[in-house]
């Protein structure tokens, strides 16, 4: 699947060498920006983007002075690591605190703040589909993906930590990803997840959102029929005008209102992302959302994030407008089943039935599909997202597609009516 990773290649913007135990240099690479605009990008990508890179998986330290410690995920199916931020306790080895907290549940005060993943073969985990996603979103302006980066891990680290993987897996699809996972470390070789020398690993370092949760109903559908039938998509499919009350007489939010045409923009926005990236795997309960408060100040949408930590969200809560209404928002998280298996979008023909969809974010479609015939663009696709020409293909194929699909039912069975700030007559100020 993937082209073969030489460690000597240049690629992406910024590599921050990291050194493993034995001496092995592991490469920490930020890919380079969409060619030709780097606007897409905010300032707090960039901070996470660095933030990722900076990460040494054997003896850093957050800057906040927790220390990182590496533990196999032995929960869901796909194997992979995810990165803790927590104080060592004095005298406990890395290995020896992963060993103990090898599970889902983790103590108060440790954080997943990363997760690494690499491609396995023969599932549905592929390294590109997770940095194709982040980059895919910040150009159509959706989807709440958060940043990844290119990464590289020494073989040789990343063995006892696959053995723990096995011993301590959760159930018996993950303790055979891991065992499948294991072996390959053995023979070291296979393209689609070792550098071409077989020294290292390589795949996406992706920043853990906080603060998520499972989507309220959407993440308990079993399956793409499930979701298409659901109340929810039926909101989306409906050829109904939105015309909901989103102020009360007095100018205050209608909270109801509100979350219906945010949760009308999200769906419409993952089903054109999930078809553009043939997802294969979004209705297994990996539908999440965050708590986010919005509020109108002189005419601007503002929007906060609400923060995880009790103790933390009470204190934000002084600073939020009493006017403020708290909603659910979309993230996109587990992106990476793309490009491998299937396209649930396509198989459950979502994108035909999308009845409302955000302006911009038809308007940038066609903007993607004027970039994806250029040959720069093609070329940044393989060198920084790992994007197999295959790959590209695809993904171009599903561009255009999605563009004679939408395009077709313009004005006629697709209205373009689910711009939030339109709808609430407020100007959108990006952060």
């Amino acid at each position: 699947m993937s082209a073969d990773f030489d460690v000597t290649t240049p690629r992406g913007q910024e590599t921050i060498n990291h050194v493993a135990p034995d001496g092995m240099v592991e490469l920490a690479i930020r890919s380079a920006v969409f060619p030709g605009h780097p606007e897409i990008y905010s300032e707090k990508d960039i901070e996470k983007e660095k933030e990722l890179a900076a990460i040494d998986f054997y003896s850093g330290k957050t800057k906040q002075g927790l220390d990182i410690v590496l533990v196999p995920k032995t929960y869901s199916t796909s194997p992979g690591i995810n990165i803790h931020a927590f104080k060592l306790p004095s005298g406990v080895s890395h290995l020896g605190y992963a060993a103990a907290h090898a599970t889902k549940a983790h103590s108060n005060g440790d954080k997943v703040i990363a997760k690494f993943k690499q491609s396995i073969p023969t599932h549905f985990t592929y390294s590109p589909s997770i940095l194709g996603y982040y980059h895919l979103s910040r150009f159509l302006d959706t989807g709440h993906v958060e940043p990844a980066i290119v990464r590289t891990m020494d073989v040789a680290a990343h063995k006892p930590l696959a053995d723990l993987g096995k011993e301590k897996a959760a159930g018996s699809n993950n303790r055979n990803q891991w065992t499948e996972l294991r072996a390959l470390d053995d023979a070291h070789s296979n393209p689609t997840l070792y550098t071409k020398d077989g020294k290292q690993l390589y795949g996406a370092l992706q920043a853990n959102p906080a603060g998520e949760e499972q989507y309220p109903h959407l993440s308990e559908l079993a399956g793409g029929a499930a979701f298409a039938a659901s109340a929810e998509f039926g909101k989306v499919t409906s050829p109904s005008a939105l015309k909901l009350n989103y102020k009360d007489a007095n100018g205050k939010l209608n909270q109801a209102a509100v979350q219906q045409i945010v949760q009308i923009k999200d769906l419409s926005d993952m089903v054109l992302n999930d078809f553009i990236m043939s997802q294969a795997d979004r209705f297994s309960g990996n539908m999440h959302c965050e708590k986010v408060y919005v509020w109108i100040e002189n005419g601007v949408l503002k929007e906060k994030t609400k923060k995880s930590d009790p103790a933390k969200a009470a204190e934000q809560l002084k600073e939020i407008p009493p006017e403020a209404i708290l909603i659910n928002r979309m993230i996109m998280k587990d992106n990476d089943a793309g490009l491998i298996s299937g396209n649930s979008a396509k198989t459950y023909h979502l994108l035909e039935k999308v009845s409302h969809m955000d302006p911009k974010t038809y308007n940038r479609l066609l903007d993607l599909q004027k970039e994806l015939q250029k040959p720069e663009v093609a070329q940044w696709y393989q060198t920084d997202l790992l994007f197999t020409p295959t790959d590209f293909k695809t993904i171009k194929d599903n561009v255009d597609e999605a563009v004679g699909i939408l395009s077709s039912r313009k004005d006629k069975s697709l209205s373009l009516d689910a711009s939030v700030s339109a709808a609430l007559e407020a100007e959108e100020i990006k952060e």
